[in-house]
């Protein structure tokens, strides 16, 4: 198994056999993208992205065309960037636009979303915000939340209701690992949780001007490498319906710098797996001597 689960994540680590073709949502009435497969079978399976607090789709575009170059049809509005976002018409916004891009035809003519097969994706505040969506949906195939934060309604209080299968990516002693731990547990249908231990969580947003001035790129191309892979094989393996990824759908299934979270280990006092100490930490005192 830890043969297949390396060949697996160097496989969807790449760039799949797509070439990506991007879209204006313009037409629909929100602004956003939506990045298309050029050539893959149609319709596609459909995937709305949800952006983290003050981000917009612009600091994911390297991990949306990676998910497209896999044969998905990603959606990112770009809405609700401001201080103090409404997160329920956050929701509301990428319901919305899921449902626009399900009546056109995309890219150059010959693709459309499949109705049948829709997934939710975000990071921090969007993976929040995932939740709320799915939670309001009874056609959300498949969740995937990357280091995600509470919101306003209660994600973790809305994840008791849903029954659509997930995945949580939490980062090693992460300053939100509390908010993972609640969606874990409060998480109905079946849910795979891996804990990054390479992986910092604002990590995933791909321009952060202050993070490149004092030299810390380093360790988003990490999380970049770990986070897209899990993101890919997980969407391929269940809102595809791809046997060959079936391994990033298993719970116990170990990769490259990803631990499997339990319920045991999460309900065990005194020995949470998410308490460790974060990569910046352990950078910043390596600098320090500390």
């Amino acid at each position: 198994m830890a043969k297949k689960t390396k060949e697996l994540h160097a496989r969807v680590g790449r760039r799949g056999p797509h070439a990506v073709d991007r879209g204006d949502l313009g037409f629909t009435g929100t602004p956003g993208v939506v990045y298309v497969p050029r050539d893959a079978p149609s319709p596609a399976p459909v995937v709305g992205w949800a952006h983290d607090w003050t981000r917009g789709p612009h600091h994911y575009v390297d991990t949306l065309k990676h998910l497209a170059s896999w044969g998905f049809v990603v959606v990112a509005p770009a809405t609700d960037l401001g201080l103090r976002p409404n997160h329920q018409h956050y929701a509301d916004h990428l319901s919305a636009a899921i449902e626009d891009t399900l009546q056109a035809t995309l890219g150059r003519g010959s693709v459309r979303a499949d109705p049948r097969r829709i997934g939710l994706a975000g990071h921090g505040l969007g993976a929040g915000v995932s939740t709320l969506l799915a939670s309001q949906r009874t056609d959300i195939d498949a969740v995937a939340m990357v280091f995600p934060t509470e919101t306003v309604p209660s994600a973790a209080e809305r994840a008791m209701t849903i029954d659509s299968p997930a995945l949580l990516l939490s980062a090693a002693g992460g300053v939100h690992a509390e908010d993972a731990r609640a969606l874990h547990l409060a998480w109905r249908a079946d849910l795979v949780h891996r804990r990054l231990d390479k992986a910092i969580e604002g990590g995933l947003v791909e321009r952060n001007a202050l993070i490149e001035r004092i030299g810390l790129a380093d360790p988003d191309r990490r999380t970049h490498r770990t986070v897209r892979p899990q993101l890919a094989g997980y969407l391929l393996a269940t809102l595809a319906g791809d046997d060959t990824y079936a391994a990033f759908a298993d719970p116990e299934a170990g990769f490259k710098d990803a631990v499997p979270v339990t319920d045991e280990m999460l309900e065990e006092p005194g020995d949470d797996p998410l308490a460790t100490t974060p990569p910046l930490l352990k950078l910043f005192k390596s600098f320090t001597g500390g």
